[in-house]
């Protein structure tokens, strides 16, 4: 019994897990750039090119969500939610629409230490960032596209040098404006006095069939409960272990 109070335990806790996992459905814009594309191509050293288009933010709007996050935790609105591609095996399309599930804790340590670069570039050179989510507003083109690029360089590449074109990943025919932001980018992200960017301010939006996405979370401060359903789960279990106690008493 002691076994099996055990193992109700842990599958309520797991269902409870899946039940209140947060989902976002989004329907991207038409055509799908925030700002426009910049032309590039980019290149992995087993030979293959994986784009050879234009790149840059794109923008789409929220259909739905489920689970704990709310409208308030999108950093500019439903209409107007900005993201960046974090997966260049998978494609999305204009006006497409995708249902992802949210991953709050799935950037990495290279991108956070870039997109705090970002950040320190586009507050004036500073620490003190008067828009935390200013990586989400670049204003133009070439810095999207600027971003856009050092977002790829930090997810498959591991260099120190921050060079697009060396290492696993290549970077080539960046426009000319985009490569003098991304040079300041770079400049900032080799300073290891610039601060990293919080993981608690992004949300990775994952999907098995269409391409990741990096967007903004704004925290709340709200406490979100377990659905209703996950909570009578989690009491099975309690249940379970409580009576294993007695009969073995």
């Amino acid at each position: 019994m002691k076994t099996f109070a055990r193992l109700a335990l842990a599958a309520s806790l797991a269902v409870s897990t899946a039940a209140v996992a947060d989902t976002v459905t989004i329907k991207y814009d038409n055509p799908v750039w925030a700002f426009g594309g910049d032309g590039m191509s980019v290149s992995h050293d087993s030979g293959a090119t994986w784009l050879s288009s234009g790149a840059g933010e794109f923008e789409a709007t929220v259909v739905s969500h489920t689970g704990g996050i709310t409208d308030a935790n999108f950093v500019d609105n439903k209409n107007d939610l900005f993201l960046y591609c974090y997966d260049l095996l998978q494609t999305i399309g204009n006006g497409q629409q995708v249902t992802y599930t949210v991953n709050y804790t799935g950037l990495t340590a290279r991108t956070l230490d870039f997109l705090g670069a970002v950040n320190y570039v586009l507050n004036g050179n500073s620490n003190t960032w008067s828009d935390p989510f200013a990586w989400l507003h670049p204003g133009g083109t070439e810095i999207g596209a600027a971003i856009q690029a050092g977002i790829w360089e930090s997810l498959y590449d591991s260099g120190n040098d921050w060079n697009l074109g060396t290492g696993v990943l290549r970077v080539t025919g960046l426009e000319s404006a985009a490569t003098t932001e991304y040079a300041l980018f770079r400049t900032a992200v080799l300073n290891g006095a610039v601060d990293d960017l919080s993981q608690s301010q992004t949300m990775l939006l994952a999907s098995d069939s269409s391409q990741d996405q990096i967007a903004g979370h704004r925290s709340t401060g709200r406490q979100e409960l377990p659905e209703p359903a996950s909570i009578a789960l989690v009491a099975l279990g309690l249940a379970a272990a409580g009576f294993a106690r007695r009969r073995r008493g």
